[in-house]
């Protein structure tokens, strides 16, 4: 036991004169060093308070962003040392029973605080809505979460629109309606951006669980997403390029991307149980309850975002190579079935005016360019739609298996064999599908010799 002791004291040791040169002490100070527990791990400073705080009195306590150590400096060295005797590898009062192991250090590293700087087009609100308003939401999801979808890490419910992760899409008949109890939300977000959504993802998120780095889709929704946090506190990863910012996003906070954030930069929530914040004192954690994420869309609805899936020739009888004149013809005769005015048959207004937006389209030359375009784009759309065009360095290395992987939307994974993406002799990418739905990942294969 004393010699994995000592393996461990000197492993530690050579780590902190390598990472954060500091020189480490056996002569007493008044710095302890906790060299196998710190922020990346799970380690608060409410925990090292805890443990520490009863020996003496604590100067301040150093936590680094992204190490697995941290400091306690005491205001004299007699505390330090009874620290160290009653702490080093002992059972401590944490309900984990972690195990700390502990030396003197000579100098400690400055304090570091987290960037969390916003992207252009970011604004958050915090306390959008009352405590009060938000028990209501939740409630409410409680009593009408049977009905959502469940998806491999988390769970979603749709209201006025259907979000199909398939095409990055919507789906226009197969969703309930905003419900009326959400006015309340919806008027304080139109006073506040003179804007009303029409579309409201609702998400589920355990502690644990997240979703992958995304840009919502461009050509169905307009310039704003809103998201609403409810029940726990979060941070959302922002990424542009060699950017990364991380943001807090507080229970009943209104986030608002609109701009470059909406558009150019990434954002995504990473699967683990607890965060780094910043405070008064320095970086420190908070651990994730059950967040639920009220998500604010419109849908655009334009000739610009022509629907289709319900193809306007089809509604009058015809395809792309019937002539004007027969098209005109068509949509005359059909006019006369359909009116509820001039009908020789029963129909709903709702068929008729189904009608005149087919023609209202197809009458006009560019309009009806347009729709053409997007029909064939369509049709190349639905063979294999893209997610992402990535690199072999954008992929996750996993040489037990001899695979790269990439998490989709979704929650399923894109697997890359490495057999076929390093050193091969082709240059087309590649496109590899989600085990989970639909989607598809293009990997450029330029650059790939590598080991």
């Amino acid at each position: 036991m004393e010699q994995k002791l000592h393996r461990k004291r000197l492993k530690y040791t050579s780590i902190l004169k390598k990472d954060m040169n500091i020189e480490a002490s056996s002569s007493p100070t008044m710095n302890l060093m906790v060299c196998n527990y710190g922020l990346v791990n799970g380690l608060s400073r409410k925990d090292v308070l805890q443990v520490f705080s009863q020996y003496g009195q604590i100067e301040r306590i150093i936590m680094l962003p992204h190490k697995s150590y941290c400091f306690i400096c005491y205001t004299n060295v007699q505390d330090a040392i009874n620290a160290l005797d009653k702490v080093n590898w002992k059972v401590n009062s944490l309900p984990e029973q972690k195990l700390f192991y502990l030396i003197y250090t000579v100098s400690v590293p400055k304090l570091i605080e987290v960037s969390t700087s916003y992207p252009p087009g970011l604004e958050i609100i915090d306390n959008f809505i009352t405590e009060k308003e938000e028990n209501f939401m939740l409630q409410y999801f409680k009593k009408h979460w049977s009905e959502s979808s469940a998806m491999k890490h988390r769970q979603v419910k749709h209201y006025g629109y259907e979000f199909d992760y398939d095409n990055n899409g919507v789906r226009y008949d197969s969703c309930d309606p905003i419900p009326k109890e959400f006015e309340f939300i919806l008027n304080a977000i139109y006073l506040h951006l003179k804007w009303h959504p029409n579309q409201i993802t609702v998400n589920k998120y355990l502690p644990g669980q997240g979703i992958p780095s995304h840009v919502d889709t461009h050509g169905v929704f307009d310039e704003y997403i809103l998201s609403l946090s409810l029940n726990s506190d979060i941070i959302m990863e922002f990424r542009k390029g060699n950017y990364h910012n991380s943001i807090l996003l507080k229970s009943k906070s209104l986030l608002i991307m609109s701009g470059e954030s909406r558009f150019d930069w990434t954002h995504g929530i990473t699967p683990r149980k607890f965060d780094m914040i910043n405070t008064v004192d320095g970086p420190d954690i908070i651990c994730r309850g059950t967040r639920i994420s009220v998500t604010f869309r419109r849908v655009v609805q334009n000739h610009e975002n022509i629907e289709v899936q319900r193809n306007l020739y089809e509604i009058l009888g015809c395809d792309k190579t019937t002539p004007f004149e027969i098209l005109k013809d068509s949509y005359r005769k059909l006019l006369v079935k359909l009116h509820p005015d001039k009908g020789i048959l029963s129909s709903s207004t709702a068929a008729c005016a189904e009608l005149n937006k087919a023609w209202s389209v197809l009458k006009d030359s560019e309009l009806k360019k347009t729709y053409d375009e997007q029909i064939e784009q369509c049709d190349i759309d639905t063979e294999v739609t893209i997610f992402e065009t990535l690199n072999i360095s954008d992929l996750e290395n996993n040489e037990e298996e001899q695979t790269y992987s990439y998490r989709c939307r979704c929650g399923g994974m894109f697997l890359v064999p490495m057999s076929m993406v390093v050193n091969v002799d082709q240059i087309e990418p590649l496109l590899f599908p989600c085990d989970d739905c639909s989607l598809f990942v293009k990997i450029m294969l330029q650059n790939t010799n590598v080991s």
